[in-house]
């Protein structure tokens, strides 16, 4: 809160500055203004400048001079071929550029002044350049025809770069258009009957659920401890490699130039519009309020998978752009970064942007994510306010603004978000090897479903520190299963084994988010549900909440399994727990059978009476094997002999369980004569 209350000074004094909008140069009539402007502001003018505005010293004359202000505008009107259509815009922009000099005239009033100008307009060669100009007239139309073309040319290059990030834009927007539809459809279980068609199997199998290599990885990284990258799936593949298409064709379309020494400097701007059209994009897909999550239906991670992707187009623009310059500057490079402060800006940004590229890597950020969230908040606000220098004299400022409203709104809704539930007494319970429990009051207004996860602010020093967990509803408490890893889980960890593994602490939950494949799950009438690990506690609420189907769940061991007595309790279908690290002979019990073995070692908020009571009424039938689950046989058993002809499949587990799982389900999809349905829970942050 601390740090959006700072961000929110540091932009509120950035916007006190005039901002310059985008605009789209062809056909304005700019080419023939800043053709004629220079030759029109070298002539003599019996005129004293008032000094009174930001840049007087080169547009006082041309702006509140008749003779000066008739001169160029007979002479973009002349240039433009007697285009009398531009007469307006001629008029617009004297009006719009004027207003960096001591005058703030209408566009009206420059139009009267083009009529003025026709009559008392006098020719060169009646022009006695010895004595001051009192008469507006034409400059060399001959001599400026190089300078107009190559204005022209640089119009078409600069709105070639506005145009690419609009249609950047577009293209989202049809991906999300696709996502959308295909949400609807599952949302209503319209897909229940489409998923058994051969078209939709083979896009199932080829492109929707498979790792982008064949039996690979997703959710994995690959590489080496110290070296180690997560790679997408194939479909986001596909989408990236059209976006790298979109980008080849842009650096390669056709460049417009008179001058050779143009080239690089048209290839340079190029870059930089379209560096600053994916800012508010990317800022918009890291959000966790971003409203796209719920209408595509998309999971956060696939957003955060975008978010880096087009950081990283952006990073390689920047470069261009940057590299760009530095060869069109070379010869005074040093004197223009200390006189023209946004050059200074520019520098810096690059700097930054690479540098949150390079500590984004998963090599980095899987080491320390609280530190690499913190220092990666903490430059994105140096980058968007240096963006904001560098670039509000020269246009384009609704990409920076659009991404300073996107960031804001995120920001506010989060801080919105825990305002209303407020700083609550929690109670933290070690109830297994490094498995922690946190159970806090439930808010009356708190929203729930199987899968749904929150972030936790523990407190302390690092206040601002926070975790996404899964979140469970056990009677008015939530609750919260931790596994501990590095960072704030493992100090929290510390402080439980010196306090007898229970204590109390203030926390604050940021939440709740997620929740959103349920309810498209439970459309189909027969379930198979997979669990491992910390994924347990959403598949067990949704086992507890559908009617049909079997649980599969991979535990270490069976205490690992007792740690859960109060979701198991609600569930009524088949469950097979398949134990890992424990042998004995495997066995079917009940839920009672199952617990009453074990009473003494479980450690449950709920009284005795009504855990019993629960047990009693639980239909449950446990299977327990003590091996590891060959799970492409069990799935395509459970497949294969379901009596339904749609089966929706609902999974979370570590890693390499659920590449596993993807994996199968993608090369068996096309066998199975059903409707299946895949449902992935696990989020990569």
């Amino acid at each position: 809160m601390k740090l959006s209350y700072l961000a929110f000074q540091a932009f509120a004094g950035l916007a006190i500055a005039k901002l310059e909008r985008t605009s789209i140069n062809q056909g304005d009539g700019y080419a023939e203004f800043n053709t004629c402007f220079a030759p029109c502001k070298s002539l003599d003018y019996d005129y004293t400048k008032l000094n009174l505005g930001l840049l007087s010293t080169s547009y006082d004359a041309l702006c509140g001079y008749p003779p000066a202000t008739g001169c160029l505008l007979l002479c973009s009107y002349a240039i433009s071929g007697n285009d009398t259509a531009k007469l307006p815009k001629f008029a617009a922009d004297m009006a719009s550029t004027c207003g960096y000099s001591s005058y703030n005239y209408t566009e009206s009033y420059y139009a009267e002044q083009y009529s003025n100008a026709t009559q008392y307009y006098k020719p060169l060669s009646q022009i006695n350049f010895s004595e001051p100009l009192y008469n507006p007239t034409i400059p060399n139309l001959t001599a400026l025809a190089i300078s107009y073309k190559a204005s022209l040319a640089g119009n078409y290059n600069t709105d070639t770069g506005t145009w690419f990030s609009v249609g950047l834009c577009g293209y989202f927007l049809l991906l999300i258009l696709i996502g959308s539809i295909y949400n609807f459809c599952r949302q209503v279980g319209f897909t229940k009957s489409l998923n058994n068609c051969k078209l939709s199997k083979l896009c199932q199998k080829f492109i929707v659920y498979p790792a982008l290599l064949p039996n690979g990885k997703f959710v994995q990284p690959y590489g080496f401890k110290y070296l180690s990258a997560l790679f997408p799936n194939r479909i986001q593949f596909l989408t990236d490699l059209f976006l790298f298409g979109l980008h080849v064709g842009y650096f390669c379309a056709p460049y417009r130039y008179v001058r050779p020494a143009q080239y690089t400097n048209f290839v340079a701007k190029r870059a930089g519009v379209s560096a600053l059209g994916k800012i508010p994009l990317f800022i918009l897909f890291a959000g966790r309020n971003n409203f796209l999550l719920y209408i595509t239906g998309w999971s956060y991670s696939t957003f955060l998978h975008f978010h880096k992707v087009l950081a990283g187009w952006m990073f390689v623009d920047g470069l261009v752009h940057g590299v760009g310059y530095t060869i069109v500057y070379r010869g005074f490079y040093v004197q223009t970064l200390h006189n023209q402060p946004y050059f200074a800006c520019g520098i810096a940004i690059l700097t930054i942007a690479g540098t949150l590229l390079l500590h984004s890597f998963h090599m980095f950020r899987s080491k320390s994510y609280e530190f690499f969230v913190t220092t990666h908040i903490l430059m994105a606000l140096a980058f968007i306010i240096l963006l904001w220098y560098h670039v509000k004299n020269f246009g384009w400022m609704e990409w920076p603004v659009a991404a300073c409203c996107v960031w804001f709104f995120d920001r506010l809704v989060r801080v919105i978000r825990m305002s209303i539930f407020g700083v609550r007494t929690a109670t933290i319970t070690a109830i297994g090897e490094n498995l922690i429990k946190v159970e806090v009051k439930k808010p009356s207004w708190f929203y729930h479903t199987p899968g749904t996860f929150g972030f936790i602010y523990f407190g302390g020093i690092l206040f601002w520190e926070n975790n996404p967990f899964t979140m469970s509803v056990q009677g008015e408490k939530i609750c919260a299963f931790i596994r501990v890893k590095k960072g704030v889980t493992q100090r929290l960890w510390k402080t439980l084994v010196a306090n007898n593994n229970q204590l109390t602490r203030k926390v604050c939950i940021e939440g709740p988010y997620g929740g959103m494949n349920f309810s498209k799950f439970r459309k189909y009438n027969d379930t198979l549900l997979l669990a491992g690990g910390s994924g347990a506690p959403g598949i067990l609420e949704a086992a507890a909440e559908v009617k049909a189907g079997k649980l599969i769940w991979i535990v270490q061991n069976l205490h690992f399994v007792s740690c859960y007595q109060h979701l198991i309790n609600n569930v009524s279908i088949a469950i097979d727990i398949y134990v890992t690290q424990e042998i004995s002979d495997n066995r079917t019990c009940s839920l009672k059978e199952l617990f009453s073995e074990s009473d003494s070692d479980i450690k449950s908020t709920e009284s005795s009476d009504k855990v019993s009571e629960k047990i009693e009424t639980t239909s449950a039938q446990i299977s327990i094997k003590y091996d590891k689950p060959k799970l492409n046989e069990i799935i395509n058993f459970q497949i294969n002999e379901s009596s339904s002809n749609d089966v929706g499949i609902l999974a979370c587990g570590p890693p390499k369980m659920m590449d596993h799982i993807r994996n199968i389900v993608s090369q068996n999809i096309t066998s199975w004569d059903k409707s299946v349905d895949f449902f992935d829970e696990y989020q990569t942050w």
